[in-house]
Parts: structure tokens; C-alpha cells; sequence
């Protein structure tokens, strides 16, 4: 019983759903979708970079890397996105460097020259960011 004067605190119910998923299942999942043809690298010209930098919104050139950086809801979001990102590359045969924190992904294209296969894989991250509504509007 709270006594006059006195402060209830109360903590909140947390709920939380574990799922125990085995890492060669997730390797397995990668290597059936795998292409294994070489992708045949056009370079582009800076006109034809920054033409193609228009269709994807918060790309840029850093470092003469194709950049973006994204942010989600919490980790497990970030989780999920980063695998749908390892399946459309493992498709595309083209796979970028991504460096995560707890709810931030970054991605980074590079390859001997910026071209249209960067812009491809690019093109596909976007659009399943924005298609499976990850974009939380601040990116």
C-alpha cells in the first residue's frame, strides 16, 4: 500500500519473443540462392553516376564507394533487413560492405569502378527498404 505523499513506482511488463535460429540454416538459405554468374562491370561516367544517384534517394559517392547509411527501430529489425540485403546479393552476385551498430546499417559498394552493378544492387537495397516499410521516415 502506497502511503500518502509516497510515489508508486511500477515497471513496466516488457514481452519478448526469442527465436533460436541455427547459423548453418541461415548459410544454407544464402548458399541456394546464390548466382554464380560473374557480373559484367560497365563502368559509368559521372554524368551517368549522378543521373542514376537521383533515383536513389540518400546515396552518395564517399570515398568512391556507393554510401548509404540506415536507421531502424531496434536491432532485430536491423537483423532482418541485413539478411533480406544478403539474399538479394547473394541473387545479384554482388555483395556490399555493411558495418552495423544497434540500429543503424551502413552500406557501402565498391568495386574496381562505380558502375552499373552498383547502382543495380543499390537500386534493389532501396527498394526493400522502402517496399517492406523499414524507412521510419528519417532517412
Amino acid at each position: 500500500m502506497v502511503a500518502m505523499g509516497q510515489t508508486q513506482v511500477t515497471q513496466p511488463k516488457i514481452s519478448t519473443t526469442f527465436v533460436s535460429i541455427n547459423g548453418s540454416d541461415i548459410r544454407d538459405a544464402l548458399t541456394s540462392a546464390h548466382n554464380n554468374t560473374t557480373p559484367h562491370y560497365v563502368k559509368l561516367s559521372e554524368n551517368q553516376i549522378k543521373e542514376a544517384l537521383k533515383d536513389l534517394p540518400g546515396w552518395t559517392i564517399l570515398d568512391g564507394k556507393l554510401h548509404k547509411t540506415l536507421t531502424f527501430i531496434d536491432f532485430s529489425t536491423l537483423f532482418e533487413f541485413m539478411y533480406q540485403v544478403a539474399d538479394s546479393s547473394q541473387k545479384l552476385n554482388h555483395h556490399p560492405n555493411m558495418t552495423s551498430t544497434w540500429n543503424t546499417l551502413t552500406l557501402d559498394y565498391d568495386t574496381w569502378s562505380l558502375g552499373h552493378v552498383d547502382m543495380k544492387a543499390a537500386d534493389a537495397v532501396e527498394n526493400l527498404y522502402q517496399e517492406d516499410d523499414y524507412a521510419d521516415g528519417d532517412n
